[in-house]
């Protein structure tokens, strides 16, 4: 019997020791680590941790030197990769991809946002939520990415809950960006604020920049008495910028060039896109475009009520040079004093340059919402009943089959029934 229990204490340590030398071996490899909170990396990212941040602690993500990939799963990464580039001008990511692997919450603690940028940010549809950002004592370029270099890309990404603050070029996603791309961005309840020029929901200014699938329903406020180009999902656009399928329903305000899409645009086309947020104070209103300088609007609409002190637009607020305004429509009622006569359903009111088209373009006809435009800016669109937005066959030449909807009271954009939307567009107003 002693033998016997001699020989199972032998066989148990024997089989111990062979279990303690796999588990050295697997973490000499990298394999297994226990005290690596991210272990995981490459194999199910659900599984991850993500800590709200406390405010200081600033950890280092992993890397993937052959991918350039950081991998973000936490808030104090996510906190890194922003103190990394405010204390450094000389990095900005270039040719480096932020991967999101968890929702990050920032708990409200103050953040500067990644100050220049150059990669991609790569949300993997995930959100970024409780974000304060306060830099109104700064110059420009203040967001969630201040400066969005040639080539940067943003996709995938939602803020939400917040504020942002700063003075020009101040956006919920980026400040500033050219020669870029966005796509795929959301900005849930995260009011955007600047006393200078070009504040937007999703793009503070932007040059030559394509924004694809931006969705914007928080406030967005031009503080400054003399604020210029506030816009729902751009403020000042310019160079061949396009913004296409997008949408807003947040409350703007601003002094002037305040539009429900991009505030103030010079050469650029919006497409595809809707306003819903109501488009308050100041001159040069509009339900698309504050103003627009040689740029085009097409298949757009607007449903927000606007109010201003001049150049009041359902579409556009004013227009000049080469505008073409193709395909829109506006159901939004317009509000003004009795002094302001530079008021129309589709074109508030043309300057002396223009010489654009306007092409099946349709508003709300309605006695108390007739336009008291100039006559030209009444020749912009065409008066239709309630009843008769109900109707395809009211809309002349309109793609109903691949880009509109009759819906309960007006057309609505296919894609926007395709876009589960219902949490980012609750009206925040």
């Amino acid at each position: 019997m002693i033998v016997l229990l001699r020989g199972f204490v032998a066989f148990m340590l024997f089989h111990r020791f062979i279990i303690l030398s796999l588990s050295f071996l697997l973490i000499s490899c990298g394999i297994f680590d226990t005290d690596d909170p991210d272990r995981g990396i490459g194999g199910d990212p659900n599984n991850l941790p993500s800590r709200p941040w406390d405010g200081k602690t600033h950890s280092e993500p992993k890397y993937d030197k052959d991918k350039r990939i950081y991998y973000i799963t936490d808030a104090t990464h996510f906190a890194w990769i922003m103190k990394r580039t405010n204390d450094n001008d000389s990095v900005v990511y270039d040719n480096d991809t932020l991967l999101f692997i968890n929702n990050i919450n920032m708990d409200n603690k103050t953040i500067q946002g990644i100050r220049i940028f150059q990669g991609t940010l790569d949300g993997n549809d995930k959100t970024i939520e409780n974000i304060l950002i306060n830099r109104s004592a700064k110059n420009s370029a203040v967001g969630l990415i201040g400066r969005l270099l040639d080539n940067g890309t943003i996709k995938d990404i939602t803020i939400k809950n917040g504020s942002i603050s700063g003075m020009t070029s101040v956006g919920g996603i980026v400040g500033s960006a050219k020669n870029t791309k966005i796509t795929n961005v959301r900005n849930i309840n995260v009011n955007v604020t600047g006393s200078g020029d070009s504040i937007g929901g999703i793009a503070g200014s932007i040059d030559n920049v394509t924004i694809e699938l931006a969705l914007n329903s928080s406030k967005v406020l031009g503080s400054g008495s003399d604020s210029n180009g506030i816009g729902g999902i751009v403020g000042y656009a310019t160079e061949g910028s396009v913004v296409i399928k997008s949408a807003n329903s947040g409350a703007l305000k601003g002094a002037q060039n305040v539009g429900g899409i991009i505030g103030r645009s010079v050469s650029s086309s919006v497409s595809l896109s809707h306003n819903n947020g109501n488009v308050l104070n100041g001159i040069f209103i509009g339900g698309i475009f504050g103003s627009s300088m040689s740029g085009s609007i097409d298949n757009s609409s607007n449903t927000g009520d606007l109010e201003g002190t001049g150049s009041i637009g359902g579409i556009v607020g004013h227009v000049s040079k080469d505008t073409n305004i193709t395909y829109v429509y506006n159901y939004g009622r317009l509000f003004a004093s009795d002094s302001v006569k530079s008021i129309g359903r589709i074109v508030g009111k043309e300057g002396d340059d223009f010489a654009g088209s306007y092409v099946n373009n349709f508003y709300l006809k309605d006695k108390s919402l007739e336009s008291v435009g100039e006559p030209k800016s009444e020749d912009a669109g065409f008066g239709i009943d309630a009843s008769g937005f109900k109707l395809s066959t009211s809309f002349d030449e309109w793609d109903f089959v691949n880009i509109w909807k009759i819906d309960d009271k007006y057309p609505v954009l296919r894609w926007r029934l395709e876009v589960d939307n219902k949490e980012s567009f609750n009206n925040t107003e």
